[in-house]
């Protein structure tokens, strides 16, 4: 089984995964590429919802996401509407979120609104079966894999950077290494260096969770009007 985490970047995708114990990455400028790449069976923990509100029913699982990271809550955004994720237009997008779930659009939510429809239409049409995406959240596995205790640095500084490696390398003594070459092997214009922290919580959570149990933190629904699960898994 490949195990990997997933982060949307500028340059499209940022894909870390491990294979037989060691690390490899890719940047993939779309979500499709990965029926291409990833034959074998194969699990990623993605940031990016999965499973969106729409007309008539509504996805919780954000208010128990923000009680978790508490101070950190505003790491979490609400996602689009479907209906409002298919809308091209910015501001007609914001009035018909609005419209069904009472709230517009944050400049965050629609900077990323392409990602989530691109994600949303892959997984609709998914016929790959040996692939398997399930949303996560960075902070969440960071704070998991910190004994429950949410990392208050922000991964724009340099100890929040810091902070993240030194926790992730008590995990993984390749981490570190991998981070620096990703850092020299891409440009920040297309890959920031949140994005591998990122990618890189992702792929270890998955890959401990895998092997001894996965948590998943659920939607007061099963799954939305399409058929796709609500959830977000980490491990503890």
């Amino acid at each position: 089984m490949l195990l990997g985490g997933i982060d949307g970047c500028k340059g499209g995708w940022l894909v870390i995964f491990k294979n037989e114990g060691a690390f490899s990455y890719e940047v993939i400028s779309s979500i499709e590429t990965l029926n291409q790449h990833f034959l074998q069976p194969s699990r990623f923990f993605i940031d990016m919802p999965i499973g969106l509100s729409s007309e008539g029913f509504t996805r919780t699982l954000e208010t128990t996401l923000r009680t978790e990271l508490q101070s950190r809550r505003s790491t979490i955004f609400n996602p689009p509407t479907r209906e409002a994720t298919y809308e091209p237009d910015r501001d007609k997008a914001k009035q018909l979120n609005k419209r069904i779930e009472g709230k517009s659009l944050s400049e965050q939510t629609l900077n990323i609104k392409s990602k989530i429809r691109e994600l949303d239409h892959f997984l609709l049409h998914q016929k790959n079966l040996a692939l398997e995406l399930i949303e996560s959240h960075p902070e969440i596995c960071f704070k998991y894999l910190n004994k429950g205790e949410v990392l208050q640095s922000k991964k724009s500084t340099s100890e929040g950077i810091e902070d993240r490696l030194r926790l992730l390398s008590r995990y993984d003594q390749d981490a570190y290494a991998l981070y620096q070459e990703i850092l020299k092997n891409t440009q920040r214009k297309w890959v920031k260096r949140d994005d591998i922290l990122d990618a890189l919580v992702l792929c270890i959570s998955n890959e401990l969770s895998f092997l001894k149990k996965t948590y998943y933190f659920e939607d007061e629904n099963v799954q939305d009007l399409k058929g796709l699960k609500i959830r977000l898994a980490y491990f503890k």
